[in-house]
C-alpha cells in the first residue's frame, strides 16, 4: 500500500507530497527533504516484496550503482535509508516531465531537438559502458528532463552491473513488462544483458519513435498473454518501416541501429553518437550572422563566420578596417577644409 500524502518518515525527515507512479516493485513519491528544504523523489520497495532475496538485492544494488554515478545526463542518486523495515532510495528532483510525456501523445520532435535529445544520452550511455554498466530498460519514460529541458537517464532497476561496482552479479530474470518490450532488442528477449548493443537498439526504437511519431513496428498494445507473444515475434522477425519523412543519411543511421542482428549495428554507442552527428549536421540550418558596418564591430566581428563555416582571411578584415580609417580621414579632412 502507498504512503498516504503528509505523512512524515525518517523521524520526520521526509514528508511525502504525493504519489508520482506505481509499479509492480515499488512506489515513487516527490517529498520535500524537511533538512535540506529541497524536494526530492523517494523511490520505495513494494512492502510485500522484501521477503523476495532476489528482488531486495536488485533494489539495493540499484541504489548502490546509482550514488557511484556522477553524470550530468544521469539522474543524481543523494542516498539510501532503511524505514520502518522497509528500503527507500533518494533522488533528485526533475520539474520538466518525461520523454514520454512526448511519444504517449504521439508528438514528434524537430530533428534539431530530438539531435539533441540523443547526444545526451549517448554521452550518458557511453559513460555507463566505460563502467561496464549496461541500461537493459532505455525507454521514453526512464528519460526525464531538468528545468531547462535537459535530458537525464534514469531508472537502473534491471541494469547489467559488474561485480566491482556492487559485489555482486545479479541476472535479470526475464520478468520484464509488456510496455518495455516494445524498446527492447531481440537478443535482449533471449536473455542477453550484457551486450551495450542492446542499449543502442533501444535508443534507435526511441529516435525512430520520437522523430516518427509512431512506433517502429506494427505493435499491438492490448495487455493480454497471447497479444505480448505477438510481440516478441514482432520484435525478433518484422523490419521497420522506412522513415521517409527525414534526411536519408539520418534514417539509415537510425534503421542500421535497428539491425536485428547486433553485429551489423555500430560498433559501440560511440560510433553510433559520431555517424548521428554526421549525418545530422549535414541538415542542421546555419545561423546566419547580422554584419553591422561600423569599425568597432568590425573589429570584434573577426571571429564571426560566414554562411560556409570558414573564416574569413585576416586580410580581408584588414582591408576593411583600413578602408574604414582611410573613409573616416577623408570626411575629417573634408570638414576641416570646409570651416
Amino acid at each position: 500500500m502507498a504512503i498516504q500524502d503528509g505523512s512524515l518518515i525518517r523521524n520526520g525527515r521526509y514528508r511525502i507530497e504525493k504519489l508520482l507512479a506505481r509499479g509492480g516493485f515499488g512506489f515513487v513519491y516527490l517529498a520535500l527533504d524537511n533538512l535540506a528544504r529541497k524536494r526530492v523523489v523517494l523511490k520505495e520497495l513494494n512492502p510485500a516484496l522484501i521477503s523476495d532475496v532476489e528482488v531486495l538485492r536488485r533494489f539495493i544494488r540499484e541504489g548502490r550503482t546509482m550514488i557511484r554515478l556522477s553524470h550530468p545526463h544521469i539522474v543524481r542518486a543523494k542516498g539510501m535509508f532503511k524505514n520502518r523495515g522497509n528500503y527507500y532510495l533518494v533522488l533528485e528532483h526533475l520539474t520538466g516531465g518525461a520523454l514520454s510525456d512526448y511519444t504517449d501523445r504521439g508528438r514528434r520532435l524537430s530533428l534539431n531537438k530530438a539531435s539533441e535529445v540523443a547526444v545526451a544520452l549517448c554521452d550518458a550511455l557511453t559513460y555507463l559502458h566505460r563502467s561496464g554498466i549496461v541500461h537493459c530498460d532505455l525507454n521514453p519514460s526512464n528519460i526525464l528532463f531538468d528545468d531547462q529541458g535537459r535530458p537525464k537517464l534514469t531508472d537502473l532497476g534491471i541494469a547489467h552491473v559488474p561485480d566491482d561496482l556492487v559485489h555482486r552479479r545479479w541476472q535479470t530474470r526475464g520478468d520484464f513488462g509488456p510496455g518495455t518490450v516494445l524498446y527492447m532488442a531481440p537478443e535482449q528477449l533471449d536473455g542477453v544483458r550484457d551486450d551495450p548493443r542492446v542499449d543502442q537498439y533501444a535508443l534507435g526504437v526511441i529516435l525512430y519513435q520520437i522523430l516518427s511519431g509512431r512506433l517502429y513496428l506494427d505493435f499491438d498494445l492490448r495487455n493480454t498473454p497471447s497479444v505480448y507473444a505477438e510481440n516478441i515475434e514482432r520484435v525478433k522477425n518484422d523490419l521497420p518501416e522506412p522513415l521517409p519523412q527525414l534526411p536519408p543519411e539520418v534514417a539509415d543511421v537510425i534503421l542500421r541501429a535497428l539491425s536485428k542482428d547486433p553485429q551489423d549495428r555500430y560498433e559501440d554507442i560511440e560510433a553510433f553518437r559520431q555517424a548521428f552527428t554526421d549525418a545530422w549536421f549535414l541538415y542542421k540550418p546555419a545561423k546566419r550572422p547580422k554584419m553591422r558596418w561600423t569599425l568597432p564591430l568590425l573589429v570584434r566581428g573577426r571571429r564571426r563566420k560566414r554562411d560556409d563555416n570558414r573564416d574569413w582571411p585576416q586580410w580581408v578584415w584588414q582591408a576593411l578596417v583600413a578602408v574604414n580609417v582611410l573613409v573616416m580621414v577623408i570626411v575629417a579632412l573634408l570638414l576641416i577644409g570646409a570651416a
